[in-house]
Order: C-alpha cells, then structure tokens, then sequence
C-alpha cells in the first residue's frame, strides 16, 4: 500500500482541485460541469493503471476505487462550499448524496479494473520481451 498512498492522494488532490476550479468557473463562465466527468473517468483509469503497476491487480482496483470515494465525497462538498455544486442541491439530502458516492465509487472502480487489467497486460507484454521486471 505503500507503493501507491502517492497515487491516490495525487489524483485525488487532482480531482479535488478540478471539482473547485469546476465550481468557480460554471456560473460566471457557463462552463458544463458535467463535462469534467469525462476527466475523473481517465484519472480513475489512471490510478488503477499505476497502482496496479507499481503494486499489483487488486491495489489497482481498491485504489481506483478509493479516490473515486474521495472525490464523491470531498469534491462536492467543496463545490457547494464555494457556490451551489454541480447538481444544485443542497447538503441536507443524504439519500442523493450517499446515492452519488455510490455511483461515482463503482464507476471508479470498474475503470479501475480496466487499468488494471491494462497494466497486467503491459506488464506481460513486457516480461515475454525479455525485459525482466523490477
């Protein structure tokens, strides 16, 4: 777990910061939010790629998984924090909200299993070259 405590907190560092540019700039600019859905999506992918490669299969997916958790959590509380958040809700709506973190959890963790996967690939790929891993 070691190995990959950097790539979690990096990308979810990342993905904090983007919710909050996110909020700042939907209203004044009209900026879709929705739209950065499509970035957490590659850094979910990302993180279980990474992990994977620098742990092994199952890191990759919990890992992915975790900073899907943490950015379902921590990015929209920030949001409304700043304005009114990427849905318009308010906070005082648990069922909505646990329903999000649920949601956005299992899609991060199943893009997490696709980076995985990619990277137990690779790492075959790598090792049937001759390259010995480390």
């Amino acid at each position: 777990m070691r190995r990959v405590t950097p790539v979690i907190l990096a990308a979810a560092a990342f993905l904090l910061a983007l919710d909050i540019v996110g909020a700042f700039t939907e209203r004044p600019l009209g900026f879709p939010y929705p739209a950065l859905s499509v970035v957490s999506f590659l850094v979910y992918l990302a993180v279980g790629l990474l992990a994977a490669w620098r742990s092994n299969f199952a890191a990759g997916v919990v890992s992915a998984a975790l900073v899907g958790f943490l950015d379902a959590t921590l990015g929209p509380l920030f949001a409304w924090l700043i304005g009114h958040g990427p849905l318009g809700q308010t906070v005082t709506e648990p069922r909505v909200f646990a329903y999000g973190i649920a949601v956005v959890a299992a899609i991060a963790g199943a893009a997490g299993l696709v980076g995985a996967a990619m990277a137990s690939w690779l790492e075959r790929r790598r090792s049937i070259r001759g390259v010995v891993p480390r």
